[in-house]
């Protein structure tokens, strides 16, 4: 048998195939459109006349449309008067309509139909993504950086996801107001039964879930705002692992490094109130035997979370989306549904080249993009974001952040539906403690400070569950911890 290698030929490549499509499925549909009254009733509220593959089918399709929205019955005589063309398929355009009303799909079909008219629509985005990645790969020049394979996966994540059609449907987007005060108040009779799962997922923090309703509201996107050295790392640790005893927890830690976050996780559940290790501490490894023992017990608490954590840098918005829909699969076959998922945090999120150099624009893509998700994939997304310097003006009498503080975009309070800022008065009262001169100012200083130290507030500034309100909690920073009050024996 001859091995030598058959030289590839142009001539050998398969004759072109013609996109994906059903012809037959087009004409049914567009027939029983005409021909049932209130079949269009029937369709997806996304459907359009691009999801059509012929020119001639998207016609017809859009004068059915808005003849409905005038309150006409579309039938073929009606279709016919506002087609642009007078023939369809080398035919008459009214001996074409005639055909498709002969072959209509029966009325129950109509949402079968457009089903496999949406697929075959997706199949041929899908198609096309695939010809222009290949073409891309092939001839597309180096880019800046030199990645140009990274580059081009990037831009093929964002044109999935962009191609991927909402998994929902009209029944659960739509209602009449009665029927949907009956849905509410037989779901309410369920969660009391302990049919069902209320809509949040318990904070930890016994002040936080009254003053929210609950905790961590699915569907809703969350602002964690604050200074640097205000602790939204501490609190977002506290805060996931609370949360995914509960339900799973997701956290993207685009931050700090893997080694900082599990180190920061260990200090939280290996806590003593009289001898905490810091994480700074167990970085080093600067733990003795009693110590040690602490860490071999706080990682079998930390083991039986239902805890992911994600450490990649520079990741778009469409990789976490990506991530979190594959997660959310991955739990749902343990048998656990996701609840949360914190982002820490907002700066280092990369953008798409849209709206590139328009920072605020930039912000409002991904708040969109985040709040989408929460929403469709029934989680509450937690965004750790900083606030600007003003809040460090020595004009200003209170350091208290406000709404006014978030930095960048006022996309950012107009997204989030629950807004919280942490303030702590021990970071002010450090500062004005080294810089202080007199012995006198020094030592009462030195007192407040010993006073406030583990002082932690948390501000609602932004609150759709509830009053906005102040809570004052228990903190030690370089322990990784906050609770509702001190943190006694365990």
């Amino acid at each position: 048998m001859s091995t030598a290698v058959v030289p590839f030929r142009q001539d050998q490549k398969p004759e072109a195939e013609a996109p994906p499509h059903n012809a037959d499925v087009e004409q049914a549909l567009l027939g029983a459109l005409m021909v049932w009254p209130g079949a269009l009733e029937k369709l997806p509220a996304d459907m359009s006349a691009e999801h059509f593959f012929f020119a001639d089918h998207q016609e017809i399709f859009s004068v059915i449309q808005r003849l409905a929205a005038a309150g006409a019955q579309p039938t073929a005589p009606a279709v016919k008067g506002y087609l642009p063309k007078a023939e369809i398929g080398g035919q008459p355009a009214m001996s074409y309509l005639a055909h498709l009303g002969t072959n209509a799909g029966v009325g129950v079909s109509v949402p079968g139909y457009a089903a496999i008219v949406m697929d075959f629509a997706q199949r041929r985005r899908l198609a096309a993504i695939g010809e222009e990645l290949t073409l891309r790969a092939r001839h597309d020049p180096i880019d800046e950086s030199g990645m140009l394979a990274a580059s081009l996966i990037e831009d093929v994540e964002a044109e999935l996801l962009a191609a991927r059609r909402p998994e929902q449907d009209d029944e659960a987007t739509s209602f009449d107001a009665g029927a949907g005060a009956d849905w509410m108040l037989d779901r309410i009779e369920q969660i009391q039964a302990g049919n069902i799962k209320g809509s949040s997922v318990p904070s930890g923090i016994a002040d936080l879930d009254r003053a929210t309703n609950g905790g961590f509201q699915r569907g809703q996107l969350w602002l964690l705002a604050a200074r640097p050295g205000m602790g939204k790392t501490v609190a977002m640790t506290s805060l996931s692992r609370f949360a995914a005893r509960h339900d799973g927890a997701m956290v993207f830690q685009l931050e700090v490094t893997k080694d900082q976050q599990i180190a920061r996780y260990l200090a939280d559940l290996s806590y003593v109130h009289n001898r905490p290790m810091t994480f700074g501490q167990i970085m080093a490894g600067k733990v003795d035997e009693e110590e040690k023992w602490r860490l071999q017990d706080a990682r079998k608490r930390l083991g039986r979370l239902n805890l992911k954590v994600d450490c990649r840098d520079g990741i778009t918005v469409a990789q976490i989306v990506l991530a979190v829909k594959a997660e959310k699969k991955r739990m749902a076959a343990r048998g656990v549904s996701l609840g949360t998922v914190f982002i820490d945090y907002l700066k280092f999120i990369k953008v798409s080249d849209r709206y590139k150099g328009q920072r605020v624009l930039e912000i409002g893509e991904i708040t969109g993009a985040l709040k989408q998700l929460a929403k469709r994939e029934d989680i509450c997304v937690v965004l750790l974001t900083q606030l600007s310097r003003q809040t460090e003006n020595q004009q200003r009498e209170s350091k208290r952040p406000t709404l006014a503080d978030l930095r960048d975009s006022g996309e950012l309070e107009q997204d989030a539906d629950t807004v919280l800022f942490l303030y702590r008065e021990a970071y002010y009262l450090k500062g004005k403690l080294d810089a202080a001169k007199d012995a006198e100012s020094k030592a009462k200083l030195s007192d407040q400070l010993f006073e406030q130290q583990h002082d932690l507030e948390v501000i609602l500034g932004k609150n759709r569950s509830g009053p906005t309100t102040t809570l004052n909690l228990w903190c030690d920073v370089s322990a990784s911890s906050i609770a509702q009050s001190a943190r006694g024996p365990q």
